[in-house]
């Protein structure tokens, strides 16, 4: 959560870190230890603490949970956002693929034509090299690459999509599993 794609920036991996720094405040092994006589009395039980820290802990457990939630609530914006983008970026390789179609047809006709003309007339057939078919060639590339750098992008929003799922199932799990035996633990 400190380090990856939910870093210091994301909601959601500061409000597990929030809850997991309350859980660990809440762990149960700082109300036992060496008993001193003054331990003893009644009003320096560190039970009796411990417990009223539970109490004084729900109100944070609730902000935290609300959080969580609005954190879920943009997870799952992002991914019908990126689900949209995904789709238009998919419009967009499909024209990319038609344009790349065209233009290897039209470099087979122009090397053919060009094949043609180096036998009848070379210096055409030159200039339609130099001027035509070199550009034919230079676009094909452009759109090849167009296409790649597409694809990859088509396959990294995947990726975010994939994350964002598993965070919000993670948050559903924080939010049932540890805030339930908290709970559990206040009654």
């Amino acid at each position: 959560l400190q380090q990856g794609g939910v870093s210091k920036e994301s909601k959601v991996g500061q409000t597990l870190m929030e809850l997991r720094r309350t859980v660990e405040d809440l762990d149960p092994k700082q109300a036992t230890g060496p008993k001193r006589w003054i331990e003893r009395l009644p009003f320096a039980d560190k039970l009796t603490n411990y417990f009223q820290k539970y109490e004084s802990a729900e109100k944070h457990l609730d902000a935290i949970l609300h959080a969580l939630r609005n954190g879920q609530d943009e997870l799952s914006k992002d991914n019908a956002a990126l689900n949209m983008e995904k789709q238009q970026l998919w419009d967009a390789m499909g024209r990319l693929n038609q344009y790349v179609y065209i233009a290897e047809k039209l470099d087979a006709r122009v090397a053919a034509k060009i094949a043609e003309l180096d036998q009848t007339d070379p210096d055409r057939a030159k200039a339609l090299r130099e001027d035509v078919l070199f550009y034919v060639r230079q676009k094909h590339q452009d759109l090849l690459t167009q296409l790649a750098v597409s694809i990859q992008n088509y396959l990294a929003i995947d990726i975010v999509m994939k994350n964002n799922i598993e965070l919000i199932k993670g948050v559903d799990r924080a939010s049932t599993t540890t805030v339930s035996a908290l709970r559990t633990a206040v009654l």
